[in-house]
């Protein structure tokens, strides 16, 4: 189903995203979007994620979504969280820095990738430095409250660090869960994250987005491109960065649509587009509600993977469901080890920040209605009083991510079962 868009408003986004597009996302005239919030939802079906997304739902050329259930299941009460274990590591011991950087395609193509870079300062290096801004419009933004805008020069000098790629949702844009990437980061990892391009806000607002099967397929290709180009010494756009960074130590993490390419990232893809390789540098996996239905990922490709995986998901989500998305890939992969964490009273929208943007953004001046009305729209999906507290979802996705790149790449130990296992408001699994 497609959800109405304003055309009158049209000739205005895109003016506002030919403009924002030339540039990144650190200043208040850097970022696109026409007037909402992006959907992050993998193609076809309900509102995908949000930062300023369209109100749109994905052409009927995008990739299918999955086999959602034939009626939405009644919402979940949230429990009321516990205490038993603290789970909040959503600030580490690094202050964050971010820039935004162009990839350039090398293959001869047009995909040259607009990418953010989120990575660890040096001490004392943010000071004087300015909060970084998430552009969605010109004077749209949201501002982060802990991560500062910041060039390569000030990473800190105690890596190289691990790796970590992100992958947007369908019709969303790089920064759509800077909550995520930042703390990530903040606990000594280079995050990066490319706009899909075909797939992003700014084509699903001019209603240009590119054909399902192309989008499927360019997903992964990208996130290898990015990771060549951050491993590569001779690149000029990263070449800041790739001393800082171990090629032994890579993780590729998604939502929805972005959890489909994580999850390709390790099996391999084909359709009537092409084929792509399974990337071997690629070490572990993190999908966040993710699109994995029979119609994307076979029971073949999922029964291939064997790299360490966690999968996280709202039980209330009903764009990507549980069932099958969550649930086919949990019980086919081959991954050792594998975790599972399902987040009680949760939505698609959860694993976004469309619920700070719900905050900020209507505080701005001038910012359009349409704006506020697309991000209250997109805030039904994790953001209402009867869904898990977004503060809560917040430390038990940082939490468990980040605990889970440190038992990979540093040897950390996992979370017990044991330890949260009085925790109400989610479900742990192992295997």
């Amino acid at each position: 189903m497609r959800l109405p868009i304003r055309t009158s408003l049209i000739p205005i986004t895109l003016a506002a995203l030919i403009t924002a597009s030339c540039s990144g996302s650190s200043s208040v005239e850097s970022q696109p979007d026409g007037t909402a919030p992006p959907v992050t939802a993998p193609p076809a079906t309900t509102a995908p994620p949000t930062t300023t997304a369209p109100t749109t739902s994905p052409p009927t050329t995008a990739p299918p979504v999955t086999d959602p259930p034939p009626t939405d299941p009644p919402p979940t009460e949230a429990p009321p969280p516990t205490d038993d274990i603290v789970l909040d590591i959503a600030t580490g011991p690094y202050e964050v820095g971010v820039t935004t950087v162009t990839i350039a395609d090398t293959s001869g193509g047009d995909r040259d990738l607009t990418v953010d870079v989120w990575f660890p300062l040096a001490p004392d290096a943010a000071a004087g430095l300015a909060p970084h801004q998430y552009t969605l419009l010109p004077g749209t933004y949201y501002e982060s409250p802990r991560a500062f805008t910041a060039e390569a020069e000030l990473i800190a000098p105690d890596g190289p660090y691990p790796l970590v790629v992100y992958s947007h949702g369908s019709g969303s844009v790089r920064y759509i869960h800077s909550n995520y990437t930042e703390a990530i980061a903040s606990n000594g990892y280079l995050v990066v994250a490319p706009d899909h391009i075909g797939n992003t806000v700014f084509e699903r607002l001019a209603e240009v987005e590119a054909d399902g099967d192309a989008i499927a397929l360019n997903r992964p290709r990208d996130v290898t491109a990015v990771i060549d180009a951050f491993l590569n010494p001779e690149s000029q756009e990263t070449v800041g960065f790739v001393a800082s960074v171990d090629p032994g130590r890579i993780a590729v993490t998604g939502h929805s649509f972005g959890g489909f390419t994580a999850y390709a990232m390790a099996s391999g893809f084909a359709n009537e587009a092409g084929e792509f390789v399974a990337d071997e540098r690629v070490g572990a996996i993190i999908a966040l509600a993710p699109a994995a239905g029979e119609s994307l990922l076979s029971d073949e490709l999922l029964a291939s993977i064997e790299i360490p995986s966690l999968v996280m998901v709202g039980t209330d989500d009903t764009t990507t469901p549980v069932e099958p998305n969550v649930t086919r890939p949990w019980e086919l992969t081959a991954s050792s080890p594998a975790y599972r964490v399902d987040l009680v009273a949760a939505e698609h929208q959860t694993f976004t920040d469309i619920c700070a943007y719900q905050d900020s953004i209507p505080q701005l001046p001038d910012v359009l209605d349409v704006v506020i009305e697309t991000i209250e729209l997109f805030a039904e999906e994790g953001c209402s009083a009867d869904d898990m507290p977004i503060e809560r979802a917040q430390a038990i996705t940082n939490t468990f991510a980040v605990t889970f790149l440190d038992s990979v790449f540093r040897g950390a130990a996992p979370i017990d079962p044991l330890d949260v296992d009085e925790q109400t408001d989610l479900v742990y699994r192992t295997k």
